[in-house]
This record gives structure tokens, C-alpha cells and sequence, in this order.
């Protein structure tokens, strides 16, 4: 253990005299977290949270593949083993040193990184995250080791080791949530993410840094890396070389295939049993919500949401909220046919969900349909200001809709309206609030109101899509 600990220290103060190699662990990973906070999420403290775990993840990628597995590969081509071959150590003592050395540099990065995101970008955080915080980064690191000692353990040469690392490395970082969010990405790409390590340790830092949910409702990812952690370094001691004079079979290679095995099942697990794919879409509607806050206030908008078809009960909800009337002013030749309402996916302005209001319109000339929000839209007292409603809408462009917002007492005719063509584009629209509620608000009670839409023109199919309504 001593030996270890000795060659672990050796390690560390090589590191530390190499300028190159101090700008690459400490300094390029911030300039990641800038580039994630600053340009992605906008400087939202709530957005910076949610990438917080992207960036660490993609600086546990880098010290296993190109920190570790290159270390490896570059003390064999060098010569450097075969002086410690001479002394009374093992090849498991260089492993688990370069494993903790590895470890302990990445402390302080982290801390960097922390340090950086709650001053600079203002990221909450509690200090009950910092034992989470560092299992996770103890999983990964040691998870991650074992990967790129292998792929090290493997490799002839320098070039064919940067060959294999590039491979590894471009997969994880754009296919498993690091790059590009999961949920927006094609359902086909999620499923193959289920299969990909990185995937289950970007997804738990998120679950821990955005929506504070404990590290026990991650136990199946959790068991993999460290399966496949203890499987990657255990190859790795038993394929190690320490000249590079020696060629390592072709028969052996097959042990690094091994290393699959844990993944692929957690991958069959995840897809059959689980569903992850819901909540990467909470994290990440939290998180554009948040944004898209951000760019509201900007624009002079305080965006108070009122409704976004996000919650998981959704589809019960709208059964329940969302009504369909005829206009008894109709006539009946004029009659309306059953309008459905349906959640869809993906919604609006990077959301997961959106409403889908379609039905059938019978008759020769205009019909009318009006659909209610039973009880209306409540708009909170805590408003400072209310000057209407604004939301998403998309459509086929086949015929226009009108829109209005009104008082369950209130007369028609005084209520806001507007008269559009949606196209098949998603479009922001504002309806004016009511005379009576701008009037009142602020008040110290909540303003309930109801947005009634329309369908116009002849007869025959009506379909319309509306998603995140919230006030202005």
C-alpha cells in the first residue's frame, strides 16, 4: 500500500512541473464549463446546474482515456516501466497508483469547477450535494479507469491507442448526453445511449444537481460502473506489459470484450424494464424553462408559466381541464362532430409535450368549436404585472383560428381576441388580458380566466397544436 501511495505522490508532482499538462487538468475544463454556462445555458444559475454534470462527466472522459490510457501506453513506449520492473513492484502496484493519482488531481479540479460555477454564473448548490457529488466522481473516475486501461492494455503502439481512444471518445461524448441533451435527440440514438456508460453517469448528475433526487434511485446504473470499473482494471492487470517489445495475442484481446458484458445487459435492462427517456425529459424541460425565462425577462416578459402539459399526469389532466362545447348560437346544419384532445411529443421550443386539439367540423359553412380550460387559467397574485397571455401554436395552415381570452362572466364581446392562420411552424402568439383583469392586477387574490380557440372556415378536419402558455 505504501508503494502505492508513494508512486501515487511521484506521479502528482510530475504533473504538477509540466505546463502543458497543468493547462489541460485544470484550466481546459473550465473553459468547457464557460463555454456550457456562458453560451448554452445562457448564465442561467438553475441551466448551469443541469450542464454542471456534462462538464464533469466530459472531464472524467478525458482523465480516463487521455489521462490514464495514454499515461499507459506513453510510460511503456518510453521505457519507463522497464526501470520499475527492476525494483520489488507489481504491475498491480502501477495500476492502482496511476489510478489514485489520477483520483486525487481530479478533486481539485472539481472544486475549480464548483468554485467557478458559484461565483461566476451564481449555480445553486447545497452542501448536501458534496458527499453526492464526490461518490459519483469516485465512480466515474474509477469506472472510467478501467475503461481506458484497457483499451491502453490492448493497444500496441501510441497511434493505435489514440486511434481507439478517438473512437471511444467521439461515441460517448455525442451519444450519450454530453453534447447534444438525450431528449432531443432521435428515439433511436436514445435507445443506443442506454448502451453507453457515460450515459448513466451525465443522467445522474443531473438527477443530483437539477432535480435533487437521491443517488438510491440510480442503483442499476450505479451497480454497472462499478462492475465494469472493477472488470476494466482487472483486464488491465492482467494484460499490463511492461516492454514495448511485447506484442500482446490477438486471443487476448478477446478478454477487453468482457468488459462489454455488464453494459450490454444494464443497455437490455434499461430499454425493457426502465424508462430513462422520461426522466432525462424532466430534467431537461426544467432546465429550457428556465432559459427560456432568462431570454423572457430579458425581453421585458416576466413568463409566469400557466400551463405546460409537462407534469406526468398530463394526459389524465387535460380529460379533466380541457372541455369541448358547441356554440349554441350554431346552427345545426353547422353542427360540431367530437373533438379530441391528445399530448404529443416533442412540444414547442425544445419542451417534451405539447396539446393536440383535433376534430371534425361537419356542415357547409363556418362551425364553431369552443375549447375551455374548465376553471380557467389561474393567474398567481404574486404577478407584479399582467398584460396578457402569450403562447405556442402550430397548425397545418389550411384554415384560420380564432383565439380569445375571457371571464367565465364575462360578455363575448368584450373579451380579446385574435384571428390567425397557423402554420405548420411553431409561432408565439399574445392575446391581450381582459379589460377587468388589468385593472386588477396586481391584486391579492388569483385571477382566473379562460382561453377559448376557435376553428374557422368550411367545413371538414381541424387540428392545432398549443404548448407553454404563461403570462407577459
Amino acid at each position: 500500500m505504501m508503494n502505492v501511495i508513494r508512486m501515487a505522490v511521484m506521479i502528482i508532482r510530475m504533473v504538477m512541473r509540466t505546463k502543458v499538462a497543468l493547462f489541460f487538468t485544470f484550466l481546459f475544463p473550465c473553459i468547457f464549463l464557460f463555454i456550457y454556462a456562458g453560451i448554452f445555458a445562457h448564465g442561467n444559475p438553475n441551466a448551469v446546474a443541469y450542464m454542471f454534470g456534462q462538464v464533469l462527466t466530459l472531464n472524467i472522459l478525458g482523465a480516463g482515456f487521455f489521462g490514464l490510457g495514454l499515461q499507459a501506453v506513453m510510460q511503456r513506449e518510453r521505457g519507463t516501466l522497464r526501470r520499475y520492473r527492476l525494483a520489488p513492484i507489481s504491475s498491480l502496484t502501477i495500476v492502482a497508483s496511476n489510478l489514485l493519482a489520477n483520483y486525487l488531481i481530479q478533486i481539485p479540479v472539481v472544486g475549480l469547477l464548483l468554485a467557478c460555477a458559484m461565483l461566476v454564473f451564481h449555480m445553486p448548490f447545497k452542501f448536501s450535494f458534496i458527499p453526492m457529488i464526490l461518490f459519483l466522481l469516485t465512480i466515474g473516475i474509477f469506472a472510467f479507469a478501467g475503461y481506458g486501461l484497457t483499451i491502453a492494455s490492448v493497444s500496441n503502439t501510441m497511434q493505435e491507442v489514440q486511434v481507439y481512444n478517438n473512437l471511444a471518445w467521439f461515441a460517448l461524448v455525442f451519444l450519450s448526453g454530453i453534447s447534444i441533451p438525450l431528449p432531443i435527440l432521435p428515439h433511436w440514438i436514445q435507445t443506443v445511449a442506454t448502451f453507453l456508460p457515460a450515459t448513466y453517469l451525465v443522467s445522474m448528475f443531473q438527477a443530483v444537481m437539477a432535480q435533487s433526487e437521491p443517488i438510491s434511485a440510480h442503483m442499476p446504473e450505479l451497480m454497472t460502473l462499478i462492475v465494469s470499473g472493477f472488470a476494466g482494471l482487472f483486464i488491465a492487470w492482467k494484460l499490463f506489459r511492461w516492454e514495448k517489445e511485447e506484442r500482446i495475442p490477438s486471443k487476448n484481446k478477446l478478454w477487453a470484450l468482457s468488459l462489454l458484458i455488464p453494459i450490454f445487459l444494464m443497455g437490455f435492462y434499461m430499454n425493457v424494464y426502465a424508462n430513462p427517456s422520461a426522466s432525462w425529459g424532466r430534467s431537461y424541460s426544467r432546465m429550457i424553462k428556465q432559459i427560456s425565462a432568462v431570454v423572457g425577462s430579458a425581453n421585458g416578459a416576466e413568463g409566469k408559466p400557466l400551463e405546460d402539459f409537462e407534469s406526468a399526469t398530463a394526459s389524465q389532466d387535460i380529460s379533466n381541464s380541457w372541455k369541448v362545447t358547441s356554440d349554441p348560437g350554431t346552427p345545426a346544419e353547422f353542427s360540431i362532430l367530437p373533438a379530441k384532445f391528445s399530448i404529443i411529443s416533442p412540444g414547442a421550443n425544445g419542451t417534451q409535450h405539447a396539446l393536440w386539439v383535433h376534430g371534425v367540423m361537419a356542415g357547409s359553412g363556418p362551425g364553431h368549436v369552443t375549447v375551455e380550460a374548465a376553471g380557467g387559467l389561474s393567474i398567481p397574485a404574486t404577478t407584479k404585472t399582467f398584460n396578457g397571455i402569450e403562447f405556442w401554436i402550430r397548425s397545418d395552415g389550411s384554415r384560420p383560428y380564432r383565439f380569445a381570452l375571457r371571464n367565465e362572466e364575462a360578455e363575448q364581446e368584450s373579451m380579446p381576441e385574435i384571428t390567425l392562420t397557423p402554420s405548420s411552424k411553431w409561432e408565439s402568439v399574445r392575446i391581450p388580458a381582459p379589460p377587468f383583469a388589468q385593472a386588477n392586477a396586481p391584486t391579492n387574490q388569483s385571477t382566473h380566466l379562460i382561453i377559448t380557440i376557435t376553428p374557422l372556415g368550411p367545413s371538414g378536419n381541424f387540428s392545432v397544436d398549443i404548448d407553454e402558455i404563461k403570462t407577459y
